[in-house]
């Protein structure tokens, strides 16, 4: 009885004690999480568009035209093409990262809390854990009184613990 409840015992500290994420990572700052891949796939009406400035809407709506002219098949074999949506692709992030529409959406992304990031956030997580675990442990043995010897004997037991109680 007493090592089936032993085994239960630690089974339970060891998957409690697995660590889970509770949130999200910090994220490249340089594109954040709705900027889109391929700004060529979007519409006019899209939001995130409408941001960009009138240059670069007007570069997007051409380069929109000429890849419907071309199919898939041909966007492979045409590299200059290619290589034109991969450098508005580039330049329209990199604007959109520095917009103030996208900054004031999220104005601190590196930060898990008011006073915290999220590195801090996991080593305080890890460590109330790990207190936690380490304080039910002791008060797992003190509730099947393995924490200490029985005192119940009718002889003096000398404590070798080194420990006082």
């Amino acid at each position: 009885m007493k090592s089936t409840c032993l085994t239960i015992c630690l089974t339970t500290l060891a998957l409690a004690a697995c660590a889970v994420p509770t949130h999200e990572q910090p994220r490249d700052i340089s594109a954040p999480a709705d900027c889109p891949k391929d700004w060529t796939t979007l519409w006019a009406i899209d939001s995130r568009v409408k941001q960009l400035p009138v240059e670069l809407r007007q570069e997007l709506s051409t380069l929109r035209d000429e890849r419907r002219l071309a199919t898939e098949k041909d966007l492979d074999k045409n590299p200059e093409l290619k290589a034109k949506v991969d450098d508005f692709n580039r330049r329209a992030t990199q604007w959109y990262a520095t917009s103030a529409y996208a900054i004031l959406k999220d104005p601190s992304p590196e930060m898990y809390s008011i006073s915290q990031t999220h590195d801090a956030g996991d080593r305080n997580i890890d460590i109330s854990t790990n207190q936690n675990m380490r304080i039910l442990t002791d008060d797992w043995n003190r509730f099947w009184l393995w924490g200490f010897p029985s005192m119940l004997s009718p002889t003096p037991i000398m404590d070798t613990s080194g420990q006082p109680r």
